[in-house]
């Protein structure tokens, strides 16, 4: 039996090709591109999460000047929520994601009814576990947390996984501020 011995000699289209140095920056180029792609979305997703937190500190800040110039009683929380998203510009089904909970703190022990429970986001109310909206009285120091269910662009960025999120997939934009009721 006879071997067949292919040489650069005997196949001369072959030997052009391999000595050939055309493309040859194309080759890193594709092993990279998916890379550089991918920190672009997760750049991306990452600056519209921090425009809708922004949006949403102001939509807070905004509504809690009310309470913290005394103009007015405290509000419900679907009112509390209301104002909050009326002052939010470009988040869709703001009503439905955000939660609102007012409560007092005692300025002697720095305690309140909620030590210890977590910041509630929409997904989580049950019958047992509500919002909590505390009116205070004059001259007492209230924390108001709002947190807002936002869904994350998963499909197009790996990346995302990294951040927290619910069992749902969304990822809690939360904001906190504390005010003092104004003497009566």
């Amino acid at each position: 039996m006879k071997r067949l011995r292919v040489t650069l000699r005997s196949v001369p289209w072959l030997g052009h090709l391999l000595r050939s140095e055309e493309g040859a920056a194309s080759i890193p180029a594709v092993f990279w591109m998916p890379f550089f792609v991918m920190m672009m979305v997760a750049s991306v997703e990452m600056c519209i999460l921090g425009i809708r937190q922004t949006l949403l500190d102001r939509g807070v800040d905004l509504t809690t000047r009310i309470l913290r110039l005394g103009v007015a009683a405290m509000p419900s929380h679907d009112q509390l929520k209301r104002s909050i998203c009326g002052n939010i510009a470009f988040l869709p089904d703001c009503m439905q994601d955000l939660t609102v909970e007012v409560f007092q703190v005692d300025r002697a022990t720095w305690s309140s009814d909620l030590n210890g429970r977590s910041v509630l986001c929409a997904d989580s109310i049950t019958e047992t576990n509500k919002p909590v909206i505390q009116p205070g009285v004059s001259g007492q120091l209230m924390i108001l947390r709002a947190c807002l269910r936002v869904s994350p662009m998963e499909t197009l960025n790996p990346l995302s996984q990294a951040l927290t999120h619910d069992i749902g997939g969304d990822y809690a934009l939360i904001t906190t501020t504390a005010f003092v009721n104004e003497p009566q």
